[in-house]
């Protein structure tokens, strides 16, 4: 309740100003100095490459070589990102590296708050509850309990007032400047809030502030005099603050002319009950032309990203699994066709809905 009151008392603070004086050129004067992108911190760059190769031996079924390469990873950065030391854990499972995988479940425990989603993966299907318990016992606090608390309040203010734009707009943007000033406040004293400082969200992905840069971006798409995000968040990726597919993401919504093209890249499934599995299951890309594909693959090299083949396998892997690893990389679209079509309706519907795409083939590389 008090949160809230502070909230709204902000909000009504910087809302009464003069629209005029509310712009983003408070944000654009911060003091972050920040150069165009250079993922050049070789540590970094590392952890990607290693934790790429453990998620490509996920695929695999190798679960050894996955755990091995987690390993390695974790070595080459301050804090490595929740979804990787979750995928550890699962690794090591599977693997039978029991030791290995209850370090990286203390690890998960010590940096989140809520543990819903962990304990229901894991307890009764991996480890039962005496174990789970004995984690809970030696939990330590390993981020910063006030810091985190601030941003889950950044989140709540963002989220005042929307959807309500014909009347509180100019309240909304208010809010998202005060947001967006903060965050590069932190950059400036202590770096990108991140993992390090706010340890893990349940979900295991991102953190509550990454709402704020998702309108940023999607405002600067039609309003240039926005900041850029592109310098602060190269810099929260060459220091391992930032996930890199995150950080393509909100630079293509920021739809910017005058930079080269993020790929996004997206994959579909289209379901229906008539239908075959082969149909069902049919994992459909981008279809990207040669050069398209190598400029995307360049980009996402500059960003330490996926490449695009990578990303098709991972998602291949996931739609046949049913075990919950989490990759950052994939972002498959399921559209379920209404369920009244008959078959030969399905089967128009399915034709017309991936007649721009290409078909994923494990055998073949993408840009072939």
């Amino acid at each position: 309740m008090r949160i809230a009151i502070i909230l709204i008392f902000l909000t009504l603070q910087v809302s009464c100003k003069n629209s005029n004086e509310t712009t983003i050129t408070s944000e654009s004067s911060a003091s972050t100095e920040l150069t165009k992108c250079n993922c050049n911190n070789e540590a970094i760059t590392k952890y990607y490459r290693l934790t790429n190769k453990a998620e490509l031996a996920i695929c695999d079924d190798d679960f050894d070589s996955a755990s091995k390469n987690y390993s390695l990873a974790f070595k080459e950065i301050k804090k490595p990102f929740g979804a990787d030391v979750y995928n550890a854990a699962l690794s090591n499972q599977l693997s039978n590296n029991f030791d290995e995988r209850n370090l990286n479940l203390q690890t998960l425990i010590n940096n989140s708050d809520d543990l819903s989603m962990l304990k229901s993966i894991f307890v009764n299907t991996y480890i039962d509850e005496n174990l789970w318990n004995s984690f809970i016992e030696k939990r330590t606090t390993a981020y910063d309990p006030r810091l985190r608390n601030e941003f889950k309040a950044i989140w709540e203010r963002d989220q005042m007032f929307r959807p309500m734009y014909d009347t509180h707009d100019d309240t909304i943007q208010a809010n998202r400047i005060l947001n967006m000033n903060r965050i590069l406040s932190i950059t400036d004293s202590l770096g990108f809030p991140s993992q390090i400082e706010l340890g893990y969200r349940e979900s295991l992905r991102g953190q509550n502030h990454d709402v704020v840069l998702v309108h940023t971006s999607q405002r600067r798409s039609s309003d240039k005099d926005i900041i850029d995000l592109e310098p602060i968040l190269c810099q929260a990726v060459n220091e391992g603050r930032f996930d890199p597919e995150q950080a393509i993401a909100y630079l293509n919504f920021q739809n910017d002319k005058d930079k080269r093209g993020f790929e996004v890249y997206s994959t579909w499934q289209y379901r229906h009950h008539l239908l075959p599995d082969s149909l069902n299951n049919q994992i459909w890309l981008v279809n990207l032309n040669k050069e398209n594909y190598e400029c995307a693959n360049e980009i996402r090299k500059k960003w330490n990203a996926d490449e695009l083949d990578d990303i098709a396998t991972k998602s291949d892997f996931l739609s046949r699994s049913n075990i919950p690893f989490i990759f950052t990389s994939v972002m498959t679209f399921i559209e379920n066709l209404p369920s009244d079509l008959s078959l030969e309706e399905a089967l128009e519907h399915y034709k017309m809905a991936t007649s721009d795409k290409k078909p994923f083939e494990i055998s073949k590389k993408y840009g072939d």
